[in-house]
């Protein structure tokens, strides 16, 4: 079925609100789920982290801060090579990445996401990598990709956010009747008072409304 004139003109605004914000969206997203998730890690970490691997996360944002981005990275590669075990690594890759990609380098930001969706303990942060990770394939085109980053999402905390993701990459890539179920799928999954809602429901009318 085709579309009719004014869902193509919703679908187009879809399109373009994704390009002017969606990957801003996510990486805010994805920092302030390292400030939830961090009170996890800080538990954690008093039972089974070394005091420095703190020490270092801290200089991580430091360096981040005062836009050495350089420095960050060499205090970055420090985490990751002596403490890859800590809650403190994934949550310094979250903020490089994040900082790499406002700087224009995606390649380093999608190389610590993977990492991090990879090697990460804590399911929150593998689901806030593979989500960041998905809105920088999005915008390179890479739709096969993301789509694979958001498959399944690893916290079922995050069930709503994955699958309205997957109903984005659907839409931009033409398949409405799946990004309809998807973008359903994600209403349900989704809190009532949850203000990402909003979104998804005229994401979902872009694309026909429910069935």
């Amino acid at each position: 079925m085709s579309y009719n004139l004014e869902e193509q003109d919703q679908l187009a605004q879809l399109r373009d609100f994704w390009e002017r914000w969606g990957t801003l969206l996510t990486l805010l997203i994805a920092a302030a789920l390292v400030g939830v998730a961090g009170m996890r890690g800080w538990q954690w970490w008093q039972q089974r982290e070394a005091v420095k691997a703190s020490a270092l996360y801290v200089q991580i944002g430091q360096r981040i801060g005062a836009g050495d981005l350089s420095g960050a990275r060499a205090v970055y590669g420090e985490l990751q090579h002596d403490f890859a075990s800590s809650v403190y690594t994934p949550m310094g890759a979250l903020e490089l990445a994040k900082a790499n990609a406002v700087h224009g380098d995606a390649a380093q930001a999608r190389t610590l996401l993977q990492w991090t969706a990879d090697h990460a303990k804590d399911s929150a942060y593998r689901a806030a990598a593979q989500l960041a990770l998905s809105a920088l394939q999005l915008d390179a085109k890479q739709y096969d990709a993301a789509l694979a980053s958001v498959k399944t999402s690893p916290d079922p905390a995050f069930d709503g956010l994955f699958s309205a993701r997957r109903g984005d990459i659907l839409a931009l890539q033409g398949q409405r009747d799946a990004a309809r179920q998807a973008y359903t799928q994600a209403l349900q999954q989704l809190r009532p008072g949850d203000g990402y809602r909003g979104m998804v429901e005229r994401s979902l009318e872009a694309v026909g409304g429910r069935s």
